[in-house]
Parts: structure tokens; C-alpha cells; sequence
């Protein structure tokens, strides 16, 4: 008896070979032979180790960002498996709630917010402020870097496809027909990899993407320097897009309210005035590659690994030894340290505090200045002002025109306590 099939499912789509050369066919294989005497497969080999497929119809910036950061060996300071620390795609979701990306995907900018909030450098490039030599050169150059890579964001429609917008990894590059591009689709349920006339892929990055009003474009993503060592940070911003502009708004006022105070004062009573610290730490399982037998129950944190909870604790001391304004917050050892690192990073950023007093903007960045000097304070302090920046550069590039349901422009609540 013939099994039933679903009416509204599928097995895969026919790749239009009209446009497009399907990556395992004759063709597909002699522009792969050329593409490795030229050197223009370097990309391919640290990316095919990690293909996947995305994990859900709209997880293809996931799975693309997934995929990229397990190529460039990026550690997530995050048990996958234990004892293994590996990025998984439910993991990616500090910038957009995973329950929102599911319903409609990721937007270029807020890719690249992902990207950097994991231990990427990436530098987006939108269709409509770039030319096609300069996509053309930034193409042959990734494909030729085993360090570098681009993710793409275009129009399927534009190449024949069904479907709307899409991400993917390029995984090579030839120079036959006036250049050829190697799509490692991540949607390997709908098509396989193909490669695509260049020239063509330009254009399917300038039609307008309707979430933001804007065309689409890449993202080129190398591995930051700060991301270099284990664990690569001990906290992580607790606010997503979302909130985001509603939080700064309420700083900045709470900021003007009580802006004569001293500076730790100041400090202090802004941290009353908000209900939750932005910044939490990254809470990782025990890891099996340190015996159990090292963690107790009387543990302060029984459910990180010893690695993590002894960098913690250098953070801690460095903080106690070397921070004017840990003082202010250390009944608390590890809420303070988040305070902290998260003030001193906030201190960093001008544009937040342009409503205080002149005095009160130089002291805050004397105490910056003097707080930062221990090299293991500026390093947990320079991750959470990368997530802040990642944040607001999400939001600027996307501006007025984000139609998104989780758009920072949307008015958001904050819970804050009465004064």
C-alpha cells in the first residue's frame, strides 16, 4: 500500500538551470576544478565541514551565522553535548527572541547584531551603497580567505527560486563566464548548492526587503580579536531588540533626573531606578572534560564549568582590587560585577549621557579611564560595549522604515521601580 503523502507538503524544488548551475551536475563540477586551480576555494573547505541544513523554514540567517561560526572556530563558551562547547542554532538568540525569528526570519542588520554578539568582526554592505566591482572584489577576496566569509542576503525570486528572501554562506568563486558564485544553501531541503552568474547575484540583493524598506546586501564576517581566548566572555547583554530603545530612553531620563549627584552616587541610583540588570552571566552545564568530583554542591555555582567559574572569580578579584565603582555595588560579589561591567561600558558611550552635567561627564570618564586599566576589567568590558554598539547599530541602520513586530522603534514597557 502506497503511503499517503501531506497535501500541503513537499520534497525540494527544481533548481532553474536556466539561471543557475547545480553544484554536483558535469557543469557544476569542471567550474569547481577551475575554482580550486585558481584559488578561488579556500572558503570552501572550512564552511563544507560545517554545512548544515537550517532548523526551521525561516532559520536560514540562523543557520548561516551557525554555520560561520563553527568554520571560523569561534568558541561559544556554551556546553553543546556534554562535555562539548559547539554553536548550535538555538543558542543565536540574543538580539531577536528565537519564538519571533521563527515566524519571520532575520533582517541583514540584525544578522550582523548576531554575528557580533558571538565573537564576529562584520562589516554589512547594503546593495544600494555599494557597486557591483566592489561586491565583485569583496567576493573573489572571501573566497580566496580561509578567515574570512560572506553571508548573503537576496532575493530568491531574482534567481528563479520560489520563496522571497534568503541567507547563505559563498562558499567559491570562478572566473569563467565573468564570474561564478558557489551558494552553499542552507535551506538544503528546498535546493541543493548552486552556482550562480555573479552579475545576477548583485541584482538579487536590490530588491526591497519588506521588513525594513531596504534593499538587501552581505555581511562580511572575520573572527574578532576579542573572541580569540576561552571562554570568550562571561556575560552577556540581557536585552534584544526589542526593548532596546525603550531602555535607552528611560536611562537617559532617569540620568537627567539625578544628574547632579556625584558620579558614584549617580551610578548608584540609576541602578535602583532600573528593575533588572542588563547583563547576566553566561550560564554554561558542568563540562565532563573536568571530573565531576571537582564540582560540590556547596560550589557558588554549581552549574558552571570549573573554567568558567574560575575566570569568573578573577573578574571578581580584579574588580575588588582594582575598581573605584565596584565599591559601590560589591555586597552583592557577582550582581555587582555585572553592574559594574555594565556602567563601565555604558561610560564608554557618549551618546547615552549628552543630557548630564559637564562635570559629571568628566568624571564619569576618569572613572572609566581608571577602572579600565586592569587589563582583565577592559576586556569583559569591551564584549558588553560590543553588544550595546551591535544593538544601536541594529537599530540605526534599520531606522523608520523596520516594519518589524520586535522593531526597536515599537513601544516597549520597561519595568522600573517607583521613586
Amino acid at each position: 500500500m502506497t503511503p499517503r503523502i501531506a497535501d500541503a507538503s513537499f520534497y525540494m524544488r527544481t533548481l532553474p538551470t536556466n539561471l543557475l548551475v547545480g553544484y554536483e551536475t558535469k557543469e557544476g563540477k569542471q567550474l569547481f576544478r577551475k575554482a580550486l586551480d585558481e584559488g578561488g576555494l579556500e572558503a570552501f573547505f572550512p564552511l563544507s565541514q560545517q554545512f548544515l541544513t537550517q532548523e526551521e523554514p525561516a532559520y536560514c540567517g540562523i543557520g548561516t551565522l551557525c554555520m560561520i561560526l563553527n568554520a571560523l572556530k569561534v568558541d561559544p563558551a556554551k556546553t553543546w553535548r556534554k562535555p562539548w562547547r559547539w554553536f548550535t542554532q538555538e543558542m543565536l538568540d540574543c538580539c531577536r527572541p528565537l519564538e519571533d525569528v521563527k515566524k519571520k526570519g532575520i533582517t541583514l542588520a540584525e544578522f550582523a547584531c548576531l554575528a557580533r554578539c558571538n565573537g564576529l568582526d562584520a562589516t554589512t554592505r547594503f546593495a544600494n551603497k555599494i557597486t557591483f566591482e566592489e561586491f565583485h572584489e569583496d567576493v573573489k577576496k572571501s573566497a580566496s580567505s580561509e578567515d574570512s566569509f560572506i553571508a548573503v542576503s537576496y532575493s530568491r525570486a531574482s534567481l528563479g527560486q520560489t520563496g522571497s528572501g534568503h541567507f547563505s554562506p559563498i562558499g567559491g568563486y570562478c572566473s569563467d563566464k565573468g564570474g561564478m558564485v558557489l551558494i552553499l544553501d542552507v535551506a538544503r531541503f528546498k535546493y541543493p548548492s548552486y552556482w550562480v552568474p555573479i552579475q545576477r547575484l548583485f541584482e538579487s540583493l536590490q530588491p526591497i526587503d519588506a521588513e525594513t524598506g531596504q534593499p538587501r546586501g552581505y555581511s562580511i564576517l572575520r573572527k574578532s580579536k576579542l573572541g580569540s581566548s576561552t571562554p570568550s566572555s562571561l556575560f552577556r547583554l540581557n536585552l534584544q531588540k526589542g526593548k532596546w530603545e525603550a531602555f535607552v530612553q528611560n536611562v537617559k531620563q532617569y540620568a537627567q533626573e539625578i544628574g547632579e549627584l556625584p558620579v558614584e552616587q549617580f551610578l548608584e541610583e540609576l541602578a535602583k531606578k532600573i528593575n533588572f540588570c542588563p547583563v547576566l552571566t553566561r550560564e554554561l552545564e558542568v563540562e565532563a572534560s573536568v571530573p565531576d568530583k571537582e564540582i560540590t554542591p556547596d560550589s557558588p555555582k554549581n552549574n558552571l564549568s570549573v573554567e568558567y567559574y574560575v575566570a569568573t572569580e578573577e573578574l571578581i578579584d580584579a574588580l575588588a582590587a582594582y575598581s573605584r565603582l565596584y565599591q559601590t555595588f560589591k555586597n552583592d560579589k557577582e550582581e555587582g560585577a555585572q553592574w559594574t561591567v555594565f556602567f563601565l561600558a555604558l561610560a564608554r558611550l557618549r551618546p547615552f549621557f549628552t543630557v548630564l552635567p559637564f562635570k559629571l561627564k568628566e568624571d564619569l570618564d576618569k572613572l572609566a579611564d581608571e577602572d579600565c586599566r586592569n587589563p582583565v576589567i577592559s576586556r569583559e568590558v569591551s564584549f558588553i560595549r560590543t553588544q550595546i554598539l551591535s544593538l544601536q547599530a541594529c537599530c540605526n541602520e534599520e531606522g523608520e522604515t523596520c516594519k518589524s513586530a520586535a522593531c526597536c522603534k515599537s513601544k516597549v514597557d520597561i519595568a522600573v521601580r517607583e521613586k
